[in-house]
This record gives C-alpha cells, sequence and structure tokens, in this order.
C-alpha cells in the first residue's frame, strides 16, 4: 500500500487487537521500484499466507496497475508464486463520488478489507 490510507488501517488493526496477526508494508518509492528491499521486507514474514495491495483510489486510478507486477515479481522470485490481490475500490471513471455518505461506506469498506475473514 502507499499514501494516508496506511495510517487509518493501523489505526483499525489497533482497534481490533491484530497487531500480531495482521503486518502491513507501506512502499513510499514507487519508481525506481524498490525491488530489494521489499524482498529484504517480505523475507521478514516467511508465515504470511496471504498478500493484498490496498489503495483508497478507485483500482484504474491509483498505484495498483503499476506496482502488482512488480510485486508478483518478487513474490515468485521468493518461492511465493503470483499471489497479490487487490483491495480497494472498484474501477471508476472519477476519483470520488462526489456523495459524502457514498464515500465514507467506501472508505469503510477499504479499511475492513485486509481484516475480512478474521
Amino acid at each position: 500500500m502507499s499514501g494516508k490510507i496506511y495510517y487509518d488501517i493501523v489505526k483499525e488493526r489497533q482497534a481490533r487487537n491484530l497487531d500480531d496477526a495482521v503486518a502491513f508494508i507501506r512502499i513510499e518509492e514507487l519508481s525506481p521500484f524498490p525491488f530489494a528491499e521489499l524482498r529484504q521486507v517480505l523475507a521478514r514474514y516467511s508465515l504470511a499466507k496471504e498478500f493484498f495491495w490496498l489503495q483508497e483510489e478507485p483500482r484504474n486510478q491509483g498505484a495498483h496497475s503499476h506496482v502488482w507486477h512488480r510485486i508478483n515479481s518478487v513474490l515468485v522470485d521468493m518461492g511465493r508464486g503470483e499471489s497479490l490481490v487487490y483491495k480497494g475500490r472498484k474501477e471508476s471513471s472519477m476519483p470520488a463520488t462526489g456523495i459524502g455518505k457514498s464515500y465514507a461506506t467506501q472508505q469503510r469498506t477499504v479499511i475492513n478489507a485486509p481484516f475480512e475473514g478474521l
């Protein structure tokens, strides 16, 4: 993930008491992509079973299209397979709904996404 959503989901993880069960990796430098640094960080999580890319923007507007293949190539190199799953807003022609209540509902869905099934 990248950007300010990181702080929202860290807060949510603490509220759910899942600090020891869910890890987040924030990628702030997208170009040049930090392949080596990502490998080093992912190596710390050898027991991780699922990998998600989370972003606030709709799928077609954020960094997802830039990072998906890059992150998956690191996972494949590490023997983890192409296992990166997108979690976030659906594709949209607009960056926001323009309706506060609708946006708040979408935002809550995005923040809840990494914790589904826990």
